[in-house]
């Protein structure tokens, strides 16, 4: 998904809901108070857009997009400790001839301090498996990073799930969904798995945009469930996403997921959408609670663990802002606070992401980082990445 494309719907939905109060559907009032007093940097580049362009001409297979090129980190990253360092995962955005769609999953290699190090990055597909996923042929972008290792002792121990971005295009903009795809070769190919989330509103060719964001499994406080965090649409007769949460959530057994993703017929499990108290309603297209419905800043939800504060952590980011908030379970969160804000019009920070300095990248500490995209008035040629750090005290 195109940055410039994102900042304007994200933009519009932080407005819509601050406008309206958020969806009418609401979790119950605020009742925990943040530990953490983060202590930010300055924010500090770790790819230039000259590296991302010489990327471009020595990825594998080779760019089929001639107008955005190497359209990358066009997703937020998910990390994993490799043999030499870190193996970073995003999503290209540009166009990828081999299955007519925006988007891919790229891996590149490389350290904290530069994510898409030296060699060249491999950019590949998710792979159609119309058995499991007949709406594949209508997506327009199909891509992502956020991925999950499976750890040793269960089904498919050592791949690789990654919880993919997919779009339908609208008369004027784009409808996003949430899928599943596995890899057995480190991320050298991808199997689509099918969809695991849709909004409460159906898809039709009149809606406005809405972008779900790119999330990552993250597991429930007792580590038997698969949450994911999103912002839903909930269907409210018009074609414009007034009625959107700030952040909702689905979930999913562990076990389900690893089996059906790495049993004989391999799919998607299903994931059941939070609501009313109760995990109740279908992911794919159910009704949803507004987890944080006061929140002052909306966008992408990333969660990570903080073994520090022994909380979950949210970092958010509405393409201008970026917020961090937290919670003890998952599901009642504290007000958002804010990190860092990009006022400049022509200008963005897109797919903020925490990431771990420790053992586990996806694990956070008193001190981790926040890595984003930074977009430019000459939009790919000149986007860049940045981080910067936080420090709990």
């Amino acid at each position: 998904m195109n940055t410039n494309k994102r900042s304007r719907l994200i933009l519009a939905f932080a407005l819509c809901s601050s406008a309206l109060g958020g969806s009418p559907i609401s979790a119950t009032a605020q009742t925990i108070s943040q530990i953490c007093q983060p202590l930010v940097s300055a924010p500090q580049q770790v790819v230039s857009s000259a590296q991302r362009r010489a990327a471009g001409k020595i990825a594998m297979p080779p760019l089929t997009d001639p107008q955005n090129g190497f359209a990358w980190p066009d997703s937020e990253f998910g990390v994993l400790k490799s043999a030499t360092g870190y193996a970073f995962f995003a999503s290209d955005g540009g166009y990828h001839a081999a299955n007519g769609k925006y988007g891919s999953v790229t891996r590149t290699e490389g350290t904290l301090d530069n994510p898409l190090g030296s060699a060249p990055p491999v950019d590949v597909i998710i792979n159609p498996n119309l058995k499991v996923n007949p709406n594949y042929p209508s997506y327009t972008y199909l891509g992502g990073g956020r991925i999950y290792q499976v750890p040793p002792g269960n089904p498919g121990a050592g791949n690789l799930l990654d919880l993919y971005h997919a779009e339908i295009n609208t008369n004027t903009s784009f409808y996003s969904l949430l899928g599943l795809a596995a890899s057995s070769d480190n991320g050298a190919t991808w199997t689509d798995l099918g969809e695991i989330i849709r909004l409460n509103q159906p898809y039709a060719a009149n809606l406005a945009g809405f972008d779900l964001g790119s999330p990552r499994l993250v597991l429930s406080p007792d580590e038997k469930y698969f949450y994911v965090y999103f912002p839903d649409w909930i269907a409210n007769g018009t074609t414009v996403p007034t009625t959107a949460t700030i952040v909702s959530v689905a979930r999913a057994s562990v076990a389900s997921v690893f089996e059906a993703a790495f049993g004989s017929a391999p799919h998607a499990a299903r994931f059941a959408k939070y609501y009313q108290g109760e995990w109740n309603q279908p992911a794919i297209g159910g009704l949803s609670t507004d987890l944080n419905p006061d929140a002052n800043f909306a966008g992408s939800a990333n969660v990570a663990y903080s073994y520090f504060l022994m909380r979950y952590v949210m970092i958010t980011d509405d393409t201008q802002s970026i917020a961090y908030a937290e919670s003890e379970d998952g599901l009642t969160w504290t007000d958002p606070v804010l990190l860092g804000h990009f006022d400049n019009s022509q200008t963005s920070a897109d797919y903020a992401v925490p990431i771990g300095t420790g053992p586990d990248p996806n694990v956070l500490g008193q001190q981790f980082d926040v890595f984003f995209t930074h977009g430019s008035p000459q939009g790919w040629p000149g986007n860049s990445v940045l981080r910067f750090s936080v420090t709990c005290q």
